[in-house]
């Protein structure tokens, strides 16, 4: 298990239930004091714009250098304030590969905001928020070890990320 105390790590059990408004509120209040990196994984591959930025591209997995504005995930946390932001398609199975690419590009320096499910099977994380909607989609098991702050939807709409650090390479919590 590869740890990464800088990485925040945002998961759910389903779309739509507010991944990303958690994400984009937390790089917002570290952009404050800190260079903040936004990655989002995806295992689904979905056609880029002609004016990408590719960091690595294979049959398997493409990683990119997000530089547009636009509705996406990964240019929403440009918007709010993230130094980089690094989009990664990624085919099941091949997520080890494709982090082998990614995480030295990552400052360890740097808090690293992360919204993928599958990221956490090959990662313990500074710091996991599990947010959970209504509709159980996916089947998560949180290990013992982790540090996780549990929200569901409703707990989405009013989460500030205050009680959220990042404090000598570390991502850290206020229970």
């Amino acid at each position: 298990m590869i740890q990464k105390p800088n990485i925040l790590l945002v998961a759910g059990n389903g779309r739509n239930i507010g991944k990303t408004v958690t994400i984009c509120r937390i790089i917002a209040r570290f952009a404050q004091e800190h260079e903040s990196v936004g990655v989002k994984i995806s295992p689904h591959f979905h056609e880029l714009d002609g004016n990408t930025e590719y960091v690595y591209q294979s049959e398997s997995f493409v990683i990119v250098r997000e530089k547009n504005i636009s509705l996406k995930d990964s240019s929403r946390m440009l918007q709010v304030g993230a130094k980089t932001v690094y989009y990664v398609q990624c085919k099941p199975g091949h997520l080890a590969g494709a982090m082998e690419y990614l995480f030295p590009l990552l400052s360890s320096e740097s808090p690293v905001i992360v919204e993928s499910g599958g990221l956490y099977e090959i990662l313990e994380p500074g710091l996991l928020i599990f947010i959970t909607g209504a509709e159980v989609k996916k089947d998560f098991r949180i290990r013992s070890e982790t540090r996780v702050l549990h929200l569901n939807t409703e707990d989405v709409k009013q989460f500030t990320g205050e009680n959220i650090h990042f404090v000598n390479g570390k991502i850290t919590f206020d229970a």
